[in-house]
């Protein structure tokens, strides 16, 4: 019983070790701090897919100002946006991925979301293009 009781302890430890060192393994940088907080709290989701809710948030921040952005920047940001979903799409349910956008865009979100749906030019990406994070 107390081997059990052990096991079941050291288990507990590694598995909370595990989530305190995670912002080492994925990189927040240009992720907004509240963002980022949030999706590190999510202590069941893997590292791959913090990963991808990193990537999808450093790309999805910058659409707020996408009418303000030149066409080559208009580009870009499409580009990058459309990668970063794809990617996050990949290990992620569509309801993960809109409670993402809620926590980046706040009561904003279909606003946000339309605005750029009608401004962004459509791309069409090949698959050397899609790099995850």
């Amino acid at each position: 019983m107390q081997q059990k009781n052990f096991i079941l302890l050291l288990s507990m430890c590694l598995f909370t070790g595990c989530q305190i060192i995670s912002p080492i393994f994925v990189d927040y940088n240009g992720v907004r701090r509240d963002v980022a907080q949030w999706i590190n709290h999510h202590s069941f989701l893997s590292m791959q897919q913090k990963r991808s809710m990193a990537q999808l948030s450093r790309a999805q921040q910058k659409i707020v100002r996408f009418a303000d952005l030149n066409t080559e920047q208009q580009l870009e940001l499409a580009r990058e946006n459309q990668i970063a979903l794809s990617c996050t799409s990949q290990r992620l349910s569509q309801k993960q991925i809109q409670q993402l956008q809620q926590q980046i865009f706040g009561e904003k979100t279909a606003k946000v979301l339309l605005s750029y749906a009608q401004l962004a030019p459509k791309i069409k990406l090949d698959a050397t293009q899609i790099q995850c994070d």
